[in-house]
């Protein structure tokens, strides 16, 4: 009886051990900034290029899963290289983001909601119509966050904005560089 009293006491740990599962590399209860560059892609009627930009995100990570962010993004000319036109989109939003659990990298979905506003400026000699709106934006999306060290981690994205009239439709890729500020 003692050999069996014995041989329990020391295969308890072992017989109570559970492999580690993979977690998320968000932080609950932390603020995050990510400075990140982008490019529209398939841009919609009636802007006829896509174009380069440049935003930031702050975001708060509720949970380990859950987190929120308020970004700003700017695309500089959606009509490409035309001299009569310049046309650039700056969108606003406000975004959940559900982190899912895996190892090594962290995938995550994306739905925000927020405005977009098209700047579109002509040369006087134009003869076109002026397109710019402030408009409600929807967003959708996902991508991945990898982490660099105990404060940056990589991210990449790529998000459909879905504007409600005028303001152009667009996907949206992008990679930044997100700072854990903490608590």
């Amino acid at each position: 009886m003692r050999s069996l009293v014995t041989a329990l006491v020391l295969l308890t740990p072992f017989l109570t051990v559970t492999p580690a599962a993979a977690q998320s590399i968000a932080r609950p209860n932390s603020w995050t900034l990510t400075p990140f560059l982008h490019g529209s892609l398939a841009v919609g009627d009636p802007a006829p290029e896509n174009s380069f930009g440049l935003g930031f995100a702050v975001g708060y990570d509720w949970t380990s899963n859950l987190g929120f962010e308020g970004e700003l993004s700017h695309l500089f000319d959606v009509a490409g290289d035309s001299a009569d036109v310049d046309w650039s989109v700056t969108t606003f939003s406000g975004n959940a983001i559900y982190h899912f659990d895996a190892r090594h990298v962290t995938p995550y979905a994306t739905l925000g909601l927020g405005f977009e506003h098209s700047g579109h400026s002509l040369n006087d000699l134009a003869d076109l119509p002026d397109l710019s709106a402030t408009e409600i934006t929807v967003n959708f999306g996902g991508g991945v966050k990898y982490p660099l060290n105990d404060r940056w981690t990589a991210r990449g994205d790529l998000r459909r904005f879905v504007a409600s009239d005028i303001a152009p439709d667009h996907w949206r890729l992008y990679g930044g560089l997100t700072y854990n500020l903490g608590r």
